[in-house]
């Protein structure tokens, strides 16, 4: 790409979408990311209609100029609005937000690449739509459709978010529409309501893909429940894991239908929710064992947590505790079940408390009704508090975080972890092994993604501001790529500067891949590199 062809890009697509979609001025600020990573970004694309999005494709084909799309460019901890290679375009589809075709008897919508978890939720609430959103701890401000086309997933009741697509429309490179076969034969309606269509299943390429613009997704929504609890257990003991990872095994199969998902807290993970930093206490960064124990003890924080909710009937509820109550209770210390009514009556004991206990107490009322909003499909960002445990300023009152624009330095590392105990402390002892090494405390979260397998998360926390900190982030990531791979564990999703990794030489998939890339995008204009390396079309005939 030269100037040039990028100034007479710039000026056709000026001519598409006006002086105010097409920006040139202060696009550093668009790729601002927690990983530390930066581009060379020559415009950011502003479109707000789908006929636009084909129109800028044909102009970034005729002048061969690359273009990088993104839904709401709220992808912290994975590169944020940041092409995956320099020089790219950003396509910010935020401006394409609407909400259409829902269906409350079958629970099903489309939704456009802008709507945003909050969006949703108060559309549902403006049509009497008794249904969960498929909400993520990202927050309110990010897109339902680009989390669910990088597989994110959640612990409502449909966890996974991409399987609850059931259909999808997508600008092509070269600004042709891609429908699936059941639509196009006109039955859009059944088409939504049935995942698979018919022929072959070319929707999953645009999953974590670079082959078209996806414009819009209808998805399934999860019926709102008759009843949703949440559970907490804990156990003191690190030593007891090994019981009770298979523990949840047996409940996942055991509840398959009410409790669809849980999370196991490490203690760092969960002091990282309950307290500041203490950089007075860190050696290098790193809190020492005996000031984590230390801060356990005095938060009442145990060696592992576990969250999980139950969806159901107030029967099947009834019973479903019973089972919890008899699966967990030999494997862990503690066991309580909480719902909307209880943290009420938390928050009415505590304002019969003194000052500073009443505040406490408060204070863990707010962040279980916190907890309790997501279960329920209500987006809220008391999770993304995580972020700032090492970096970055918290906004205002009343104002959204944004972890990329208040400076935090976070690197997600998701590997996928099989449930049985051994395989679960080997994968401990190996973070615990390699981040400190980095300057990185070990926070682990292990989520169960179905009755087989943990999508674990671990934060990469650092200064930002900070360069080697943040080199040495990176290099933290690197290395637990580099021990998972040998370990077995790696992981679902990569970082925009991750994803390299699949260009493995003589890679089967990295053939196929290549040769359907080089059959829809030649020119390699749309996202290049991204999962799918830039490769010569010399190379794959």
């Amino acid at each position: 790409m030269n100037s040039t062809s990028t100034e007479s890009a710039i000026a056709e697509w000026t001519t598409i979408l006006g002086e105010s979609g097409v920006v040139v001025a202060r696009v550093a600020d668009f790729g601002v990311s927690t990983t530390g990573a930066k581009r060379s970004i020559p415009a950011v694309l502003r479109p707000q209609a789908r006929e636009q999005v084909a129109a800028v494709l044909q102009v970034a084909q005729r002048w061969q100029v690359a273009i990088y799309p993104v839904s709401t460019g709220n992808n912290w901890g994975y590169g944020s609005a940041n092409p995956v290679e320099d020089d790219c375009a950003i396509l910010d589809l935020s401006g394409l937000d609407r909400i259409s075709n829902f269906d409350p008897e079958m629970g099903v919508v489309t939704v456009e690449p802008g709507v945003t978890q909050g969006a949703l939720r108060e559309f549902l609430d403006r049509h009497e739509g008794n249904y969960l959103v498929p909400v993520t701890g990202a927050g309110p401000t990010c897109s339902i459709l680009g989390n669910a086309l990088d597989r994110g997933y959640g612990i409502t009741p449909v966890t996974d978010h991409f399987a609850a697509v059931t259909k999808l429309e997508a600008i092509l490179p070269d600004g042709s529409l891609y429908q699936t076969p059941l639509s196009e034969l006109g039955g859009g309606e059944v088409d939504g309501l049935f995942k698979w269509g018919v022929g072959p299943y070319l929707d999953g390429l645009f999953s974590q893909g670079n082959f078209g613009v996806v414009v819009n997704m209808t998805i399934v929504l999860a019926p709102t429940p008759d009843t949703v609890t949440a559970f907490f257990f804990s156990t003191k003991d690190d030593a007891k894991l090994e019981a009770l990872i298979p523990t949840v095994r047996a409940v996942l199969r055991a509840l398959g239908g009410s409790v669809v998902a849980i999370n196991l807290l490490n203690s760092q993970r969960m002091l990282s929710m309950m307290t500041p930093f203490p950089e007075d206490k860190a050696v290098n960064g790193i809190l020492p064992a005996h000031e984590v124990e230390s801060l356990a003890n005095s938060h009442g924080v145990p060696a592992w947590s576990g969250v999980g909710a139950i969806y159901a009937s107030k029967e099947v509820a009834r019973a479903a505790r019973g089972t919890l109550r008899r699966l967990l209770g030999p494997v862990t210390d503690r066991l309580v079940f909480i719902n909307r009514r209880k943290v009420d009556a938390v928050r009415s004991i505590a304002r019969l408390m003194p000052g500073r206990l009443a505040m406490r107490v408060k204070g863990m009322a707010d962040t279980l009704s916190g907890a309790l909003e997501i279960m329920h499909g209500t987006p809220n960002d008391v999770a993304l508090a995580l972020a700032y445990w090492r970096s970055g300023d918290l906004p205002g009152p009343g104002q959204a975080k944004n972890p990329a624009r208040d400076g935090c330095g976070l690197i997600w590392f998701a590997p996928l972890v099989p449930i049985r105990g051994a395989d679960v402390r080997r994968y401990i002892d190996m973070i615990e092994r390699i981040c400190p090494q980095y300057g990185v405390n070990p926070l682990i979260t292990l989520t169960t993604v179905n009755d087989r397998c943990f999508d674990s998360t671990v934060p990469l926390l650092f200064d930002r501001s900070d360069a080697d900190a943040t080199a040495r982030a990176n290099d933290c990531y690197r290395a637990l790529f580099e021990a998972g791979q040998k370990e077995g564990f790696l992981p679902y999703r990569l970082n925009i500067d991750a994803m390299g990794i699949l260009n493995s030489g003589g890679s089967a998939f990295l053939r196929l891949a290549s040769q359907l890339k080089a059959a829809v995008d030649p020119n390699s204009i749309l996202a290049p590199g991204r999962y799918v390396p830039r490769i010569k079309r010399s190379e794959v005939l």
